[in-house]
């Protein structure tokens, strides 16, 4: 059978499930007997812990134990091996950072704080009770007595010279010093015609999924089996964690992920809650579940970004870049849960630009605040938002055209396969025809008209247009399993976690295509780390580019075992059929038959039921996503509100398996971004460490009404690293949304010639930088 879809606009198959109520989530799922977990959590940032009495609590009626790290610690049970070294993006058989950082540290993370608290919301004792309100009652009964210890938010705070020490392992609470580049970059920058720098700032933001955090554990007697089932993003990361938490074999775990409502990075990594209720199931041999609040997931829920860069530019007076140096200040948290976001900033220093002197300095440090995990695009919007602010800077020094700045020193595309300066080389690419779509598209050439007008009413506008790339990092392998049925049920085992992306669909495209079936044939199997040995998990941009070569191998295996198959039915030799276009076909005849009516007759000889074949894609695929986006802003100079007037994106993800899909994934990387941006930031009070934004009425999201129809286009340059073109289209919506705004901003306001502001460009940050310039005190006066 002939099936068309790959690059149809299908709608999503798994739509009707949610917007029907059918989706089943977390706390959905319940067992007979079960029991409730309320965790005590720590309320201060940094301190010792002198005892955990936890006798009260015990008496209260209803409770059926409650738990501290020392009950936990005498089962032999141990701390979370999250991996924060993990596969380095240049070279994943390499460690982070390369051979040879000056510093790179792991420290194993408890789950429950022992001797120490080093943040906010750290786990101290579990109560296990009848009812989640027992349990609430119960938790406020347990006596923590503790010595505090001076918390530290900042890079200057916890590189003090007094800087109390959050972890004996990293002495000056520096975990990863990573120098790279050509170290003659300052000489070369000084030597200048010109020089500019400035400092920039990406704040920490809460991932504020949809769904809060859920788990419910059991063990499971007759397979020896604990039992976890909780949203993640990939079940097979978790197993391996949970396992090694409780020392045990992998294959002695087993984790189930139902429909999970948002990831962005945050669920990539077990949270210690998850292990402690599997700890807890088997010791009292009941299901035990927990549902995080909404105020427990501001505190503990692993948060994103926070990096600091000064960076320096030098340029000839004719616009070439001739140096660049960067440095970043990278806080960790309080431990050293991973490293990837400065892993992934380190390699794509230069981004799209074509700069032959590059030097890196990046320290990462710890703070009493809850560790940091990948955030959408981890690493990436940081290394743009720096290089891109800089050459605004550049081209205002030296009276040239922002976008003729960049169009200078983009990478051209004869130069691919280009290696830039951190060593790293991108595949494909034409930097320069998705930069200049963008500026047709945008009407950029007219926008002083548009400007002109919106100061009659007391606005202004700003504009930038800024040009991106991606990496194409995450889990060095993948697998999967297909298996059609007798009957043409058609099933795809996949080791990586649809929370939204859309698998359902997509991967159904795929298969469907490549092998002639019906998309109503085929159903996709996650979720359970019982169905496939090994698998990556979603994130990172890596899926469909990591799933859909599995597919196509896992195709062409299909093919190979049917073809022997379909010669018999066809009555021919194996030498006399090809399969194309969904069907064996005879040549020099009209004889042919589709691979479902195979596998109706597959193996008669009862060797095996039915037609099936799996497939390992070890290591990672070299096909980097790219583009350029646009914005215009509108500032209200009396309020000092911004409005987003309109957004562009051009983009090459490679080949698109559904083109509503990817749109509706640079949606939610766009607003990710530009919701960063205009005023997500969580906050810590600068003396004690406490969570300043706990709650959505103190931390911003971004809502609907704040962001215009997006304007969308793409163009594709076929990379070879794949079978199936495909490079990726999660995340290259966030990349430059932060630079793009920052630049829209600062070109809004130049007329003020205000500071450097820093992100969130909140209205009332934008109102008080125009009313603290000297030019709008001189208007004012006049």
């Amino acid at each position: 059978m002939y099936v068309d879809v790959i690059g149809k606009p299908i709608n999503r198959r798994e739509d009707e499930r949610f917007l029907t109520g059918k989706g089943q989530y977390s706390d959905d799922l319940t067992k007979d007997g079960q029991y409730f977990a309320v965790f005590v959590r720590s309320q201060i940032a940094h301190a010792k812990i002198i005892s955990v009495d936890t006798d009260a609590a015990n008496q209260l009626p209803g409770v059926i134990t409650v738990l501290s790290a020392k009950e936990y610690v005498n089962d032999g049970k141990g701390p979370i091996p999250h991996k924060a070294v993990e596969g380095d993006p240049l070279d994943f058989k390499m460690p982070m950072f390369g051979e040879s950082p000056l510093t790179r540290i792991e420290i194993d993370q408890w789950p429950m704080a022992n001797d120490k608290i080093r943040h906010i919301g750290e786990l101290i004792a579990v109560v296990i009770a009848e009812t989640v309100d027992i349990g609430l009652t119960a938790a406020s009964l347990v006596n923590i007595e503790i010595e505090e210890i001076p918390s530290m938010i900042n890079f200057k705070q916890a590189t003090a010279p007094d800087a109390p020490i959050i972890h004996e392992k990293a002495p000056g609470n520096i975990v990863v010093h990573h120098r790279d580049g050509n170290p003659d970059t300052e000489d070369i920058i000084s030597n200048s015609d010109l020089i500019v720098e400035g400092k920039f700032n990406v704040p920490r933001l809460i991932s504020c999924q949809m769904e809060p955090r859920s788990g419910l554990a059991e063990y499971d007697k007759n397979n020896n089996q604990y039992v976890i089932i909780a949203g993640n993003q990939g079940v097979h990361r978790y197993q391996q964690m949970i396992a090694g938490a409780l020392k045990v074999d992998k294959e002695r775990v087993r984790v189930i992920c139902p429909d999970t409502g948002g990831g962005f990075g945050s669920r990539g990594h077990a949270n210690p809650e998850f292990i402690i209720l599997a700890w807890v199931s088997r010791r009292l041999g009941v299901p035990i579940k927990w549902t995080s609040t909404r105020s427990e997931a501001f505190l503990s829920d692993w948060q994103g970004r926070d990096m600091e860069m000064h960076g320096k530019l030098g340029l000839s007076n004719d616009g070439k870049i001739k140096g660049y140096k960067v440095e970043f200040r990278v806080n960790n948290g309080a431990h050293t849960v991973c490293y990837a976001p400065p892993a992934n900033a380190s390699r794509l220093i230069p981004t799209v630009y074509d700069i032959e002197n590059v030097y890196l300095d990046m320290k990462v440090f710890l703070t009493n605040t809850t560790p940091v995990l990948p955030f959408r695009a981890a690493g990436r919007p940081e290394t743009h938002y720096v290089i891109e602010r800089l050459i605004d800077l550049a081209a205002e020094k030296l009276d040239l055209g922002r976008n003729i700045l960049r169009k200078k020193n983009l990478v051209r595309r004869e130069k691919m396969p280009f290696k830039n300066a951190m060593q790293m080389t991108y595949d494909v690419g034409d930097f320069h025809a998705v930069f200049d779509k963008v500026i047709k598209l945008m009407d950029f050439d007219n926008f002083m008209n548009r400007k002109k007008r919106a100061y009659k009413f007391s606005k202004s506008r700003g504009i930038s247009v800024v040009p991106f790339i991606e990496t194409p990092v995450g889990a060095p392998m993948e697998m999967g399993k297909v298996v059609i049925s007798k009957s043409g049920t058609t099933t795809i085992y996949a080791g990586t976690q649809n929370h939204g992306q859309g698998h359902e669909t997509t991967y159904a495209q795929v298969l469907g295509q490549l092998l002639g079936i019906p998309l109503e044939n085929i159903i996709l199997e996650t979720g359970d780390s019982n169905n496939l040995p090994i698998g990556g998990g979603t994130h990172s941009d890596r899926s469909m580019r990591m799933m859909g070569n599995v597919l196509y191998e896992i195709s062409k295996l299909i093919i190979a075992k049917a073809k022997p198959i379909a010669a018999k039915l066809l009555q021919v030799t194996e030498d006399k059929i090809e399969f194309t276009d969904g069907y064996f076909t005879t040549f020099g005849s009209d004889q042919n038959i589709d691979i479902l009516a195979v596998a109706g007759s597959y193996s008669e000889d009862g060797s095996e039921s039915t037609l099936w074949a799996e497939w390992r894609q070890e290591g990672r695929i070299a096909a980097f996503p790219y583009g350029a986006a646009g914005i215009e802003i509108e500032i209200d100079l009396e309020t000092g509100n911004l409005k987003i007037c309109n957004y562009w994106i051009v983009d090459d993800c490679g080949q698109i398996i559904n083109p509503k899909i990817v749109k509706g994934q640079a949606h939610g990387g766009i607003v990710h971004g530009i919701g960063q941006a205009i005023g997500e930031v969580a906050f810590y009070e600068n003396s004690n460490g406490q969570l300043l934004t706990g709650s959505f009425m103190d931390y911003m999201v971004p809502r609907a009404g704040q962001f215009p129809l997006f304007n969308l286009d793409s163009i594709d340059v076929k990379t070879l690293t794949n079978p199936l073109s495909i490079k990726a289209g999660g995340e290259s919506g966030t990349v430059a949304a932060l630079a793009l705004v920052g630049n829209a901003v600062m070109n809004a306001l130049d007329y003020f010639e205000v500071p450097e502001l820093e992100m969130p460009f909140t209205a009332p940050k934008i109102w008080y930088a125009i009313q603290s310039s000297a030019k709008a005190s001189r208007s004012q006066n006049n």
